[in-house]
């Protein structure tokens, strides 16, 4: 029988090709990392997870410091083990920085997986073979932009697609009002990254209302519940939250009993990895809601919440970053959705994506090894 000890684990934060994202007008342009966590077992399956982690004015170094912390936890561990170990990394007596928990706990995943020879929906119990995906877009500075943006994803063949815009309400106003009606066939929503007050949320929402947008995307802060409560009696649209700050299992569980928002919204790659989101797809199933899963992410972290949503039947869209070549980073197979509006996993083992250690070679400016020799630590100039 295979030993599925870990015997080694590595990190590492890379640099990316990408433009800076910009996510609302007020907002200062972010540094996309890419960090790739691989694990070794004693039988030589090589594990792999990965994460995205956005930050302003400079790239992160706070996913690799806390891996260095966490992987002693890991090595000796078995990959059978990985829900006790997610588990425990997640409930220290000093947390650390969650994203590191999830790139651990994907190539925990990975590599159990692979050693099942199956990829990962599979372990995880397959209840279909294929998504509706969404396009995802940056943010533009015209209308005219986003009216070309909008072509260019309609020869895709995309059916729906999701805003990041200004933020706000009277260019936003103007934008949706402008550019929706000239796609009658496509479906849209929009993310409002918590920008908004309650006022201009309303007047918003009213317009989305009149539109049939699908959702509407974090209004408010993810805990400014009393918010959420008030615009959803008054707006028909959809009303979810952020994905990327209300991450607590318990506090997501109350949010859904109180019916503060429409479906839960969370992200495997900031939640604590698959461990994490799969507690939370069944809590939002004990009150009849979906969890609608974030995936602004490079492949790996693209491929995790992929896989969640091909186990289970509440969840209707996959998020697709586009365009693509801006999130492929390190890859050489990828996520893509195909001419129907449909996203499918790849057909390997575990996560099906194959990462281009040469790019990670080449793109690396911190990096992380543990293993029976001891600790290895770089950083390099960016």
């Amino acid at each position: 029988m295979a030993d599925l000890t870990i015997v080694s684990a590595e990190v590492f934060a890379c640099k990316s090709d990408a433009p800076q994202i910009i996510w609302a007008k007020d907002m200062s342009p972010m540094f996309e990392a890419n960090i790739i966590v691989k694990l070794q077992t004693q039988s030589g399956i090589e594990a792999v997870g990965g994460v995205l982690i956005p930050t302003e004015h400079h790239y992160d170094f706070s996913v690799v410091q806390a891996c260095r912390n966490l992987f002693p936890e890991i090595i000796g561990k078995s990959l059978e083990d990985r829900i006790s170990v997610t588990e425990f990394m997640l409930t220290r007596c000093v947390p650390l920085n969650p994203l590191a928990v999830s790139s651990i706990d994907i190539a925990m995943w990975d590599g159990y997986a692979k050693h099942h020879q199956k990829p990962l929906c599979e372990v995880l119990g397959k209840k279909r073979d294929k998504i509706k995906s969404y396009a995802s877009t940056p943010l533009f500075h015209s209308i005219d932009e986003y009216i070309d943006f909008v072509k260019d994803l309609q020869s895709q063949n995309f059916h729906t697609i999701k805003f990041h815009t200004w933020c706000e309400l009277e260019f936003d106003l103007e934008m949706i009002s402008q550019v929706c009606p000239q796609f009658p066939d496509i479906q849209f929503m929009i993310d409002c990254e918590q920008r908004y007050l309650r006022d201009d949320a309303l007047r918003l929402g009213r317009k989305l209302d009149e539109l049939k947008f699908v959702w509407m995307e974090a209004p408010f802060d993810d805990y400014d519940w009393d918010s959420y409560q008030w615009l959803r009696e008054k707006i028909a649209t959809p009303v979810l939250g952020a994905g990327n700050s209300l991450l607590n299992p318990f506090q997501i569980d109350q949010s859904l009993k109180e019916n503060i928002f429409h479906h839960a919204r969370v992200d495997t790659t900031y939640v604590g990895g698959i461990t994490q989101a799969l507690k939370i797809m069944k809590i939002a199933q004990k009150y009849n809601k979906n969890t609608e899963l974030q995936s602004w992410s490079y492949p790996l972290g693209q491929a995790a919440n992929l896989h969640i949503m091909l186990s289970h039947e509440n969840c209707n869209y996959f998020e697709q970053v586009v365009p693509y070549k801006n999130h492929e980073h390190a890859a050489k197979s990828f996520i893509r959705t195909d001419n129907l509006g449909y996203v499918r996993p790849n057909p390997e083992h575990g996560l099906g994506i194959e990462v281009d250690w040469d790019i990670v070679s080449r793109d690396w400016y911190s990096h992380i090894r543990l293993d029976e020799k001891g600790l290895k630590s770089q950083i390099r100039s960016i």
